[in-house]
């Protein structure tokens, strides 16, 4: 098999496990959207810390 498809495939099989991710985490009430399930979870608590500090004026 040409490694062009190999290279293809396993890219594929990361991005689909990506995105099953990003579903799983909206199905479970921990993000809004897939791309916000999607994105690194340290980048969503810093978000959200942030929120919180602006909400009570810190």
């Amino acid at each position: 098999m040409p490694l062009f498809l190999i290279v293809t495939m396993v890219l594929a099989a990361a991005f689909m496990t990506w995105c099953c991710v990003g579903l799983m985490r909206v199905h479970s009430g921990r993000a809004k959207n897939v791309a916000e399930g999607m994105t690194p979870q340290r980048t969503v608590d810093r978000r959200l810390s942030r929120q919180i500090r602006r909400e009570h004026g810190r």
